[in-house]
């Protein structure tokens, strides 16, 4: 390896899962050392400084968010990204709110997890860390949103540096629960405050899908259909899956075999 190429830790206490991830990360140009649990990172920590941890929500001993929070309060320039097989999208906005850069859910495809490894390092590569620790602080903070906004083109995502501009055409799905959201793009996931009425009524309908009763699908991201017995899900181009609820499953055929 050479001093170019990016260190990660991977924190999970599952060696079957651990392992086998942690190599495939290798063999595409990482540099990747292996943590059980909080302990084993912070022996790491003491002996170098990782560009990114990927770390597990639920461990043993100290859960993920906790390492996440001493991480953001210690080492604010570190990157952190997140695994949870947590369903409920609050999970998820728990870790982006407590500093997380960003997050995927277990299962996950390898390949997306690279991609969303790289692009948290190429962001943070051209932050100073001050703007890091001071984004990491109140992580994508969210706005109250009105439920008149049109969505047809655009999200516009408040943060602590200003706001950010989120091309709907650049987002994959949409995730909701109570009054967040979550925006997946191919590279990363933004946190915004709207209730799931507004997005209903902003959204242009040829541009995202209702597809279950929580999310929103891009049609133009889809890369397959997967049907098993009764129930069907939907292989996004970056390797997210998103599943489908059963009263969307005709609209859905219809519109992406169309």
């Amino acid at each position: 390896m050479t001093d170019a190429t990016p260190f990660i830790v991977l924190v999970d206490d599952e060696e079957d899962l651990r392992e086998p991830v942690a190599a495939y990360l290798g063999e595409q140009g990482l540099e990747v050392a292996e943590a059980d649990g909080g302990a084993a990172l912070d022996a790491i920590l003491a002996r170098r400084t990782p560009a990114l941890v990927v770390l597990d929500v639920t461990m043993p001993v100290e859960d993920g968010f906790s390492i996440a929070r001493r991480l953001r309060s210690n080492h604010p320039a570190i990157g952190i990204v997140m695994l949870t097989a947590r369903r409920d999208v609050i999970d998820r906005v728990v870790g982006l709110e407590i500093g997380a850069d960003d997050y995927i859910m277990k299962p996950f495809e390898p390949r997306e997890l690279l991609a969303r490894i790289r692009s948290v390092i190429r962001r943070l590569s051209v932050e100073p860390p001050a703007a890091a620790a001071a984004e990491a602080s109140d992580a994508d903070q969210p706005a109250s949103v009105s439920d008149n906004v049109d969505y047809h083109r655009e999200f516009w995502v408040p943060t602590s540096r200003g706001q950010i501009r989120v091309p709907v055409d650049t987002i994959e799905w949409i995730e909701a629960a109570k009054d967040y959201a979550l925006l997946h793009t191919r590279d990363r996931s933004h946190m915004i405050r709207v209730t799931m009425t507004a997005l209903e009524r902003g959204l242009d309908p040829d541009q995202m899908i209702r597809v279950h009763r929580s999310a929103f699908v891009r049609p133009k991201a889809v890369l397959q259909i997967n049907a098993i017995g009764r129930h069907m899900a939907l292989i996004l181009r970056s390797g997210a899956t998103v599943r489908v609820g059963p009263r969307h499953w005709d609209e859905v055929r219809h519109r992406l075999q169309s």
